[in-house]
């Protein structure tokens, strides 16, 4: 007798015959959504899902994480030293 394997979606729904499920694939770059195949959801680097909302959920973490990582990256702005004022004693000095 063959097992029959049991997949549960990312908010814990367990798969049925009658659903209508989705895969995803994500990276640190993109995210991929793929139409359900049982063969291909037995792959730990496929992420299951039970339907549209929890697809959207998922596309929503992806857009955080990648805003996220894009702040980030971006380093923040040094202040010049010309671009700061002088102390008073300084431009006093300098008349």
């Amino acid at each position: 007798m063959a097992a029959t394997p049991l997949f549960t979606c990312t908010c814990g729904v367990q798969k049925k015959t009658s659903n209508h499920w989705i895969l995803a694939v994500t990276s640190a770059q993109d995210v991929k959504f793929m139409p359900w195949d049982a063969k291909l959801a037995l792959e730990d680097h496929v992420i299951v899902l039970c339907g549209e909302r929890c697809a959207a959920a998922l596309l929503s973490r992806c857009l955080g994480d990648w805003k996220a990582s894009e702040y980030a990256a971006v380093p923040a702005p040094v202040a010049s030293a010309a671009a700061s004022p002088q102390p008073a004693a300084a431009a006093s000095a300098a008349a």
